[in-house]
């Protein structure tokens, strides 16, 4: 797969929407695939973070729209707590299908600082055939 061309244009309906995403990617030293927090994109001056690593994992379940998928935020959550919910959601996307306005209760991840969270789907793209998607998570 072609990573740069993949994420190209599954992220075109986002930085049309609000701006081209900064170039560095977060990441850490422990990767999401071995229990580290997921990677993420964002752009600074839209206070946006979104994932991206999580539609190329084949152990990801599709969502209930059918579509392997990110997920991003606009202005609810600081890093801190982005990198949190995103890489809660992540995780949970490898076992459940999550969809539009499905709602997850992450009151026990005491770095999310948040209740209820809720996915709308924001974009769909395909892919070299397949189908994929962009959902945003918003505080419930």
């Amino acid at each position: 797969m072609a990573y740069e061309h993949h994420y190209a244009m599954l992220f075109a309906p986002v930085e049309k929407e609000y701006g081209k995403l900064d170039p560095a990617t977060i990441t850490a030293i422990i990767g999401f695939s071995v229990g580290g927090p997921v990677s993420m994109r964002e752009r600074k001056a839209a206070r946006l973070f979104v994932t991206c690593e999580l539609s190329v994992y084949e152990e990801q379940k599709s969502s209930t729209d059918g579509l392997k998928f990110e997920i991003f935020s606009k202005d609810d959550f600081d890093e801190k707590q982005a990198r949190a919910i995103l890489t809660a959601l992540g995780r949970l996307s490898m076992e459940a299908h999550l969809g539009h306005n499905h709602t997850v209760d992450l009151s026990q991840i005491v770095e999310a600082r948040s209740g209820v969270v809720s996915l709308h789907l924001f974009s769909k793209a395909t892919i070299e055939g397949s189908e994929y998607g962009l959902y945003r998570v918003c505080p419930k």
